[in-house]
């Protein structure tokens, strides 16, 4: 049986606002970006659940389970907690963004 992937409203508005910001310069660009994200995350996930490490800057925090995944300068945050079923995309972070400083307790985390 094949893991599903869900992308999370929020992880959806964030493939969309780094779409908008790449579209800025070229929409083609921005179209090959975000769809080679997602083709490759899910494969990631899919061929191999546990290969993220866990969010080291929320450790001693309730959400101490999430992992995440690099692409290029993202990290992508998901939860592992619906394996083997379900992973669930959490959000789509740049690398330069404080987790600590993003509203973490206003996210959905299925």
């Amino acid at each position: 049986m094949e893991i599903e992937i869900v992308w999370s409203e929020r992880a959806s508005q964030n493939l969309h606002h780094i779409y908008e910001y790449i579209a800025h310069d070229s929409v083609y660009y921005a179209e090959r970006f975000v769809s080679k994200m997602v083709v490759s995350i899910e494969k990631q996930l899919i061929s191999f659940p546990h290969t993220g490490r866990f969010v080291p800057e929320l450790t001693h925090t309730p959400y101490h389970f999430l992992k995440e995944v690099i692409f290029g300068n993202y990290r992508i945050l998901y939860n592992p907690d619906n394996l083997p079923h379900k992973i669930t995309i959490i959000a789509v972070v740049h690398a330069k963004q404080k987790i600590q400083k993003l509203p973490i307790e206003d996210w959905v985390i299925e």
